[in-house]
């Protein structure tokens, strides 16, 4: 090898270094089902710190969320009953 080389052979190096932090870059944010997992984890380590810190917000936050689900199907349960007459 000559003097020559050795600088192509480095900035490739480096060219296909920064390609691979590029290429894991885009699979991290590409992989939406990871990114669900990760988010679905961090719900429930948010829910159980409510749940120990303060116990009657999470219990209010609970039953509201009842009450929402409820009236959504009360709403749909009607309007599909009179849809049927």
């Amino acid at each position: 090898m000559t003097e020559k080389q050795h600088p192509g052979i480095e900035e490739a190096a480096v060219a296909r270094e920064e390609l691979y932090t590029t290429l894991a870059q885009l699979r991290d944010r590409l992989d939406y089902a990871q990114r669900i997992d990760d988010a679905a984890e961090r719900a429930k380590v948010r829910i159980a710190e409510e749940r120990r810190e303060r116990p009657l917000v999470f219990v209010a936050g609970v039953a509201a969320v009842a009450a929402v689900a409820g009236l959504a199907v009360w709403g749909v349960a009607k309007a599909i009953s009179k849809s049927l007459r």
